[in-house]
């Protein structure tokens, strides 16, 4: 009981110490009161009130619209006003008047004085030839050439014979037994030790080539040359003409071929091989062109390099019989492979074979 009283007391004794002290010392920890705000205010009517109202608002429409009346239209015809006379402007005041052009005084012309006429005519001065370069030019003088030697030799005099030394003139001798003619005086040639530079000169150094010299004509024979010639022409026209009848002769008469000849089974074979390789263009205008191919076999059935040539070709221009016979080459090359199969004994017959190649028809001779 003592305690809890004496925890009723401090309670209150310090809830009273407080409230005394917030009495006595309350105003020191209180801040200073703000400043009543002030408004202007004006006074006005209401009439002025109204019309910052109005001001504010947007018009108010009228809901009923007065339609006009349109004016009575009188059948009257109409009054013709008569127009004023027009008023004419005043003339303006004439101008000062422009000052005379001076007048420029006539110029008489010049009267042409009378030509007297005389019977002999006026002397005409030919004009100045101009300068033209010559076509050829002048043959240039020829100058003495200058001597090279070792030792420079003066200019000997005009009457001395020129020589490689130089000899004194020695009297001739008196003698019966010989006969030694007396030497003359000679010197050797005018030469200098250098060769001197000419100068710089703008003479032409070329000359234009002279015509070549006509040819002589040849002096007639005598009449012993002339049948010396005649009987040796003679003689060789009569052994060429010989030679040509030997060589026509020995050309028209081959060698017959020995052993039977190709049946036509043997034909159509070697006509089948060539034609399986044998390719014709037909929008060219070879595909028109019949061509004959001669060509030399050896004895293995293989084409001899060289032989193969055209013969003939009917159907085209040049340019179509050339594409013909190439195509007609490169069959007879692609298809004889190792050779052609033919009979050995019977190689005379087809050692040289023709063969005509026709886009219809294909057929061998």
């Amino acid at each position: 009981m003592k305690s809890r009283f004496n925890i009723g007391h401090v309670v209150s004794g310090g809830a009273h110490t407080l409230l005394i002290g917030y009495v006595l010392f309350g105003g020191v920890f209180s801040s200073e009161p703000e400043p009543p705000v002030v408004t202007g205010v004006d006074i006005i009517s209401t009439e002025q009130f109204e019309r910052i109202l109005n001001a504010d608002r947007p018009p108010l429409t009228a809901d009923d619209v007065e339609t006009p009346v349109a004016p009575e239209i009188s059948e009257a015809p109409p009054e013709v006003v008569t127009e004023p006379d027009p008023v004419t402007p005043p003339a303006p005041p004439k101008a000062a008047t422009a000052p005379e052009p001076e007048v420029t005084p006539e110029v008489e012309p010049p009267v042409e004085q009378p030509v007297e006429l005389t019977d002999t005519a006026p002397e005409i001065t030919p004009p100045a030839e101009p300068d033209v370069a010559p076509d050829q030019s002048v043959r240039p003088v020829s100058r003495p050439v200058t001597r090279v030697a070792p030792e420079a030799v003066e200019t000997p005099e005009p009457d001395v014979q020129i020589a490689d030394v130089d000899q004194a003139p020695t009297a001739p001798a008196e003698s019966e037994t010989e006969s030694i003619e007396a030497q003359e005086e000679t010197a050797r040639e005018e030469a200098a030790p250098e060769i001197p530079t000419e100068p710089k000169s703008g003479a032409v150094t070329s000359s234009i080539r002279p015509k070549a010299r006509p040819n002589r004509p040849t002096p007639p024979a005598t009449p012993a040359e002339n049948d010396t010639q005649a009987a040796e022409t003679q003689t060789e026209s009569r052994e060429s003409s010989v030679n040509d009848a030997l060589a026509q002769a020995l050309a028209e008469t081959p060698a017959a071929p020995s052993g039977p000849p190709l049946t036509s089974g043997e034909k159509d074979a070697l006509r089948v091989s060539v034609q399986e390789c044998w390719v014709v263009d037909v929008g060219s205008q070879a595909a028109n062109v019949t061509v004959t191919v001669a060509m030399s076999l050896d004895r293995d059935g293989k084409v001899v390099g060289g032989s193969l040539r055209r013969l003939s070709a009917t159907g085209g221009d040049e340019n179509a019989a050339n594409a013909a016979f190439e195509s007609a080459r490169r069959a007879i090359l692609r298809c004889q492979r190792g050779g052609y199969k033919l009979p050995i004994e019977k190689y005379d017959h087809w050692r040289d074979v023709e063969i005509t190649f026709n886009p219809e028809k294909m057929r061998r001779r």
